[in-house]
């Protein structure tokens, strides 16, 4: 059997013809790579949506909407506006919800970040925002417990800051003083020991 293979050369060692070799990585300082520059999409409002603008996507007047234009109309990314509207992002956000007016005031802030907020493109999605009902506090806890439920985000971090956008339930604790000296001084098992 090793003859046959014998004299053979791998494919990926191989460049295709008239073209250069490929390089083996592509870290940062590796010979022949270049790193791009980070390109952000323009006119994107950063940050968390706020939950009643998903809910304005999801139910709201603009619902039916093309989802490019509604990615437009609300400074937000094709991707995101189809996530919302699959419930692949939110899927807990019922159709009865009912905002805080700290809820509302955020929507309003975020909606006001659009490009053109100063031209009036987003007038009537900040009228919808306004025209919702404010929850009781028997909605706002029926909502958050909904939300818990599902694990959904929350806008505050734990120490009351405004979180930011993405990230999430994806961020891994932090690590501290405490967890990281429990790693250094842990003993060695028998298993690593035997290699």
């Amino acid at each position: 059997m090793a003859t046959k293979d014998k004299g053979k050369v791998a494919a990926t060692s191989v460049p295709a013809a008239g073209k250069a070799e490929v390089p083996k990585t592509n870290a940062p300082e590796a010979a022949g790579t270049e790193k791009k520059a980070k390109v952000l999409i323009p006119d994107i409002i950063r940050g968390r949506m706020p939950i009643l603008v998903v809910h304005m996507v999801r139910f709201g007047d603009q619902k039916g909407g093309e989802t490019k234009a509604l990615a437009t109309m609300f400074g937000t990314t094709v991707g995101k506006i189809t996530d919302i509207k699959k419930k692949s992002t939110f899927a807990y956000l019922p159709e009865n919800f009912k905002p805080t007016q700290a809820q509302k005031d955020d929507a309003t802030a975020w909606l006001q970040q659009h490009v053109g907020f100063k031209a009036g493109a987003v007038d009537k999605l900040i009228d919808e925002a306004e025209a919702y009902k404010v929850a009781t506090k028997e909605e706002e806890a029926e909502y958050e417990k909904i939300r818990a439920e599902h694990k959904g985000q929350v806008p505050k971090t734990k120490k009351g800051e405004t979180a930011d956008g993405g990230g999430g339930n994806r961020q891994g604790k932090a690590k501290t003083a405490e967890s990281v000296n429990k790693v250094e001084t842990a003993k060695p098992s028998a298993d690593s020991l035997m290699k």
